[in-house]
């Protein structure tokens, strides 16, 4: 499992994760990060590993001037992503969760039931509590020390992440 975290100041998109990946018994490091930047587009994962670095392959929307990032990911990413995802798997298989970013807006995307929300900061994964609750207690802090702070707090209290942490901005 893992720790995902974001955060859009409106201008920059901020996102950090954990590197653990773990069962029901164990947890080891991973040596990729399980964020990136690709082009206009930030983004991390957490969930089915094999579904999560889908986004690290895929063809991601070319942005032009006056895009919409949402109409995009909405019109565009899900229905590539999907397609790859039903290559992969059958529908009723693993899932995962994924955070994405681009113009300085972040959205949070579920692959079993394909929605797209817009958030200002958000965190998925088996972490996610521990680092919502940190997001929340370090409100007006600077984005970057949030995110290493609320990814912090989901290594120490949840069995299922585990550093390095890596934070990415664009």
């Amino acid at each position: 499992m893992t720790c995902i975290v974001g955060i859009s100041d409106g201008t920059h998109v901020h996102i950090g994760g954990d590197r653990g990946i773990s069962d029901n018994e164990t947890i080891i490091s991973m040596s990729r990060p399980k964020i990136g930047v690709r082009g206009d587009w930030i983004y991390g994962y957490a969930g089915d590993l094999g579904i999560g670095q889908s986004i690290e392959v895929i063809d991601l929307p070319i942005v032009e001037e006056g895009d919409d990032p949402y109409m995009l990911i909405v019109n565009e990413l899900i229905y590539t992503l999907h397609e790859r995802i039903d290559r992969l798997i059958s529908n009723d298989g693993p899932q995962a969760d994924l955070i994405i970013g681009c113009k300085g807006r972040l959205f949070e995307l579920n692959t079993e039931a394909w929605g797209v929300a817009e958030v200002q900061e958000t965190s998925i994964g088996s972490g996610s509590q521990f680092s919502l609750g940190s997001l929340y207690s370090t409100i007006g802090k600077d984005p970057i020390d949030r995110i290493g702070l609320s990814l912090g707090a989901a290594i120490t209290y949840s069995t299922s992440c585990q550093g390095p942490i890596d934070i990415l901005s664009l």
